[in-house]
């Protein structure tokens, strides 16, 4: 019998794709001088590309001496807070793990405040959506052996008040350090493996 539970990513059963991540980028010089110069951007491209997308609204300002720039507004980064100055490869990392794996990666963000390592670590400590952490537990332990034990073990009648405490496994796995829990639309919740 295998004791070894298996906590492998489960990603088939990821978040809603459909956020489109954007950020709105304002000229400083233009803000001083009492006016609004800007445009959204979307956020999700390569740092480079987001760079270039700067510079031009900075070129197109009607101030000679605009250099500055800040992020006045953002839309679909999920549960992520974008900074007014958040280094832009930082920020287009983040948007890139949205557009791909969804507000999960928002999370995930989120709780690491944007480190880029970390969100490098995505794929690999994504567990999955589930309904409820009993039910990843249950997985989790699938094929483990344990109900066919106590179902060996244990008499028949007496088998309907011997269970496998699912719950308190998973609560136990919390309290260790081994998954972190955050709640995820419609009632359900994202699990992550820590590292």
């Amino acid at each position: 019998m295998n004791h070894e539970p298996n906590y492998e990513p489960r990603h088939e059963n990821e978040p809603d794709r459909q956020l489109q991540p954007r950020i709105w980028v304002g000229s400083l010089a233009d803000y001083n001088a009492g006016r609004l110069h800007g445009d959204w951007i979307d956020a999700a491209v390569d740092p480079s590309t987001l760079q270039g997308a700067v510079e031009h609204i900075l070129a197109s300002s009607l101030e000679s001496d605009a250099e500055e720039w800040g992020i006045f507004d953002y839309d679909g980064f999920g549960g992520y807070q974008v900074g007014e100055y958040d280094p832009l490869d930082q920020v287009a990392a983040v948007a890139r793990g949205i557009a791909e794996h969804g507000p999960a990666f928002a999370t995930w963000a989120e709780i690491h405040d944007g480190n880029p390592e970390m969100l490098a670590q995505f794929d690999d400590c994504f567990l999955g959506t589930y309904d409820s952490v009993s039910v990843w537990a249950r997985e989790v332990l699938e094929g483990s052996g344990i109900e066919e034990a106590l179902d060996r073990e244990v008499p028949a009648d007496l088998r309907a008040y011997i269970q496998f405490d699912y719950d308190e496994f998973a609560h136990s796995l919390q309290l260790s350090g081994d998954i972190h829990v955050e709640s995820a639309p419609n009632g359900k919740v994202w699990l992550f493996r820590v590292i």
